[in-house]
């Protein structure tokens, strides 16, 4: 491989590059090499190390190839948008949640998110004071509009991402879809509701039994029933 890249440069006049691995003590070290024409016969070769940049190639292929598993597999809705409104990524289960077919046709019909999904714009503001002030948004309960205006309730929970400078790219985020919670709390203050009607009533009707069976209302209740007699006699 060396000396095939030797007479490329000789030969061509231009610089090669290439890359090799050579295995040293049960452990590989990986190498690239410039090979410069100096000469009709002769090349200069620069030869450097690059084992630690391959390395950290592949973990970042790694954890890139990781953050898309789980952004496309994720149960829950995993979105990133700009602060003016718009969403850049959403994931299958972001679309699913909102009722559109894929990620790509809710990315073109959203063009304003606060007036497209929030049914109550004041959570829209109350979400972007919060990022103003703190970056992020916790556990936030807001209804929202699927695409064929049916509402559903999620919770969000977003950080905003900057550059080095400080400066906000956009926001990423991940929603849930907490409907049928809201649904069972809805059912369960009912109920209680219901049942501190009854223990009220319960309540009141003990009230009563306790007060006619009191040696004072069977007096007042006999005082009276002497009353009613004399005035019939009279």
């Amino acid at each position: 491989q060396y000396m095939q890249q030797i007479r490329q440069a000789i030969a061509t006049g231009k610089p090669q590059s290439f890359e090799y691995h050579l295995t040293m003590q049960q452990m590989q070290r990986d190498y690239e090499a410039r090979v410069v024409s100096s000469a009709s016969d002769e090349a200069i070769l620069i030869v450097r190390d690059i084992t630690d940049r391959k390395h950290a190639e592949a973990a970042l292929r790694l954890a890139e190839e990781n953050y898309r598993s789980i952004f496309e597999n994720a149960l829950q809705g995993i979105f990133q948008s700009t602060p003016d409104g718009h969403y850049i990524r959403v994931n299958p289960a972001m679309a699913r949640m909102n009722g559109y077919r894929s990620p790509e046709e809710m990315i073109a019909s959203v063009r304003q998110i606060g007036r497209q999904i929030y049914v109550d714009p004041a959570c829209r503001d109350e979400f972007q004071h919060l990022m103003n002030q703190q970056d992020r948004v916790q556990g936030l309960e807001y209804q929202v509009y699927r695409v064929d205006g049916s509402i559903i309730w999620v919770e969000e929970c977003t950080r905003a991402v900057r550059d080095a400078d400080g400066h906000l790219l956009y926001y990423e985020g991940i929603v849930e879809d907490v409907t049928q919670r809201k649904q069972q709390e809805e059912e369960l203050k009912r109920q209680l509701a219901e049942l501190q009607i009854e223990i009220d009533q319960q309540k009141r009707v003990r009230e009563v039994t306790k007060i006619t069976q009191s040696n004072y209302f069977q007096e007042l209740k006999a005082e009276a029933e002497a009353l009613q007699a004399d005035n019939f006699w009279e």
